[in-house]
């Protein structure tokens, strides 16, 4: 066999063996429903995380992922539903699997990753975080539900509640305060909230002060003003009304 003709034959191989490979993917996304991940250079990272509808059967996700935490922290979709996902990460590096699919993103600071799916069953999904991202990275995680049509609609027309209806730790809850801070006086990530009005606090640096209600509205709008000793600077900015600040104040003055 001449060089020539052994040359062609590889080319060949080759050629074929990619094209396989491409309808293998094509089968897959087809079979799966699993739009092929892509990093978005036309879309600027967002800071909100929502649900957009764009028809009854297709859906825009935007996912923001924060330490440790993502947002929104539960979607609901009809079956047969098409979802858009858009993932931006807040401070570091995170990532987003939907567990039981094949549905995997990474959440890079100062850029989108997207991907699209199809869900014909109704379940729920977890979404974890699969980047290692800090102290709080193994209680990173949000909900996925998958609904039947008639409970999706029913959910639409229902009356929404104020996130304060059940009192200013739903509030806490929804915001996720909890993630960092505990109520009952066990240790987290940051300084529990038990007993935390009107208590001596060490700030880094050394000076130390009384958690009045000045300086807790100072730690809750702006985080970084004063770090509590034995406390990394970890807590991100809340988008709180002045009306849900206040309950979140005269919630803390009942903890003791």
């Amino acid at each position: 066999m001449s060089a020539l003709r052994l040359e062609r034959r590889i080319v060949i191989v080759a050629t074929l063996f990619v094209l396989t490979l491409f309808a293998i993917a094509a089968l897959a996304i087809n079979m799966f429903h699993v739009g092929l991940p892509t990093c978005l250079t036309d879309i600027k990272p967002f800071l909100k995380g929502e649900l957009i509808t764009h028809s009854p059967d297709h859906f825009e996700v935007h996912y923001v992922s924060r330490m440790w935490a993502f947002e929104p922290s539960e979607v609901v979709v009809p079956v047969g539903s098409t979802v858009d996902f858009y993932l931006s990460a807040r401070d570091v590096t995170h990532g987003l699997i939907l567990i039981g699919t094949d549905l995997n993103l990474m959440a890079v600071p100062g850029v989108v990753n997207y991907a699209r799916m199809k869900f014909d069953q109704p379940r729920d999904y977890t979404l974890l975080c699969h980047e290692f991202c800090g102290t709080g990275h193994e209680r990173m995680a949000a909900t996925l539900r998958v609904v039947d049509r008639a409970t999706f609609d029913a959910r639409q027309i229902a009356p929404k509640q104020p996130e304060v209806a059940n009192g200013p730790a739903r509030l806490l809850e929804a915001k996720d305060c909890m993630t960092c801070h505990s109520i009952d006086g066990s240790e987290s990530i940051g300084p529990t909230l038990k007993g935390i009005f009107g208590r001596k606090t060490k700030l880094q640096g050394g000076a130390t002060i009384v958690a009045d209600e000045a300086y807790l509205r100072e730690s809750i709008v702006k985080p970084d003003a004063k770090i509590t000793d034995g406390f990394d600077d970890l807590m991100p900015k809340a988008e709180l009304t002045e009306e849900e600040v206040q309950q979140i104040l005269d919630y803390l003055k009942t903890l003791k």
